[in-house]
């Protein structure tokens, strides 16, 4: 399995929330990755995990947008499932985000 290329600086970690910035992270044009998770514990039997990206973005002229792009992953896997099954759904994840056709669908909101 490939390392990440993108260098993540933790800002802030509170409990089960941790967010960190990128390269080029303003306050005026922030650049995060905010990670969440639920811990499966007792009679809670999933794990949820959630990744948010958030990123400033701005229009035609170069003004900085109010609203930002972002990207969020929520999983969650029952702690008595099989590991090889969480592989398999994982696999099949990577392969939609890595294709051409989920850079279409970003960009003009048509089906993969």
């Amino acid at each position: 399995m490939a390392g990440m290329s993108t260098v993540l600086t933790e800002f802030a970690t509170n409990g089960n929330s941790r967010t960190s910035t990128t390269t080029g992270h303003t306050a005026q044009r922030p650049k995060l990755v905010i990670e969440r998770r639920v811990v499966a514990e007792g009679k809670k039997t999933l794990a949820e995990s959630q990744i948010k990206v958030v990123h400033a973005t701005v229009d035609a002229e170069g003004l900085l947008l109010r609203e930002k792009v972002a990207f969020e992953v929520n999983v969650k896997t029952p702690i008595a499932g099989q590991a090889s099954d969480v592989t398999a759904a994982l696999a099949i994840f990577r392969d939609l985000v890595a294709s051409d056709e989920f850079g279409t669908t970003v960009t003009t909101q048509n089906w993969l």
